[in-house]
């Protein structure tokens, strides 16, 4: 489980295989927030940890060409869950498939405090409508990068999370989604998100369910960047506008999809 977002850390027992995948990366040249001193861990009793590179941060949206364009994340992404999938995470007999929920709804135990009761009202629905899904068929996936940040010249993934069980595949797309094509008011550019979607297709083919589940996962991704703002007091106490235009946007998320799996 993550500790901090420049730390990772996870039972030694599971320290090989994402040994592995640092070093996949490394060789690939994938730009990428590695281990600033090589892939190996910092071994504490049964735990394993890593100090990352955190990057700098990336400029709004996606650049013309080169490795940070959405196509190439959307790659980089898939090729990552290829390098450390879902079956090497050391799972926690008490997490299932609804970690993600589970995470939200334990993290906002103690923040209603802090919002309005517009905001509390706006919470409570996106929860409400999270808690409908538990996304038991979808493709699963290891670990997921978190961020989109500078790594030198390119723009590239940040902030690795380990989660206490595997999580949707298309969370990953889905939190590279909210970072490269979709706007403070939760407009979504149709032609960033498309591409990115065709980035990871072409890696590895994104299936009908998943299509039918992005819509959600991306306003997951709003409420989980809402709640950090939230935790570290940059956010007002008013609702969340770019999480309000994807609970308006369902049907338009949903129509943009790469053509081979339309």
């Amino acid at each position: 489980m993550v500790s901090t977002q420049s730390t990772v850390e996870l039972p030694a027992a599971g320290a090989a295989a994402l040994e592995a995948a640092f070093a996949a990366a490394r060789a690939a040249g994938a730009p990428v927030g590695l281990p600033a001193a090589g892939d190996a861990p910092q071994l504490d009793g049964d735990r394993a940890r890593w100090t990352l590179e955190r990057g700098n941060a990336a400029e709004p949206g996606a650049i013309a060409s080169g490795p940070g364009t959405p196509e190439a994340l959307g790659r980089l992404a898939a090729r990552w869950q290829a390098w450390h999938p879902a079956e090497v995470l050391p799972q926690d007999s008490v997490w299932r498939r609804g970690v993600l929920q589970q995470q939200l709804r334990e993290r906002t135990e103690d923040l209603s405090s802090t919002l309005d009761e517009q905001a509390r009202e706006q919470l409570n629905r996106e929860l409400h409508h999270q808690g409908l899904y538990r996304f038991e068929d979808l493709p699963v996936a290891g670990s997921f990068w978190h961020s989109v940040r500078r790594h030198g010249e390119h723009t590239g993934l940040a902030d690795l999370t380990i989660p206490p069980a595997p999580v949707p595949a298309f969370w990953q797309l889905a939190r590279i989604a909210l970072a490269v094509s979709v706007n403070e008011a939760g407009e979504l550019d149709r032609e960033r998100y498309r591409a990115l979607l065709g980035g990871y297709h072409q890696e590895r083919p994104l299936s009908a369910i998943e299509r039918g589940a992005a819509p959600t996962l991306l306003r997951m991704a709003a409420l989980d960047d809402w709640l950090e703002r939230i935790e570290a007091g940059r956010a007002p106490a008013g609702p969340d506008p770019r999480l309000a235009g994807l609970q308006d946007a369902g049907t338009r998320v949903q129509s943009v999809w790469v053509r081979p799996a339309a």
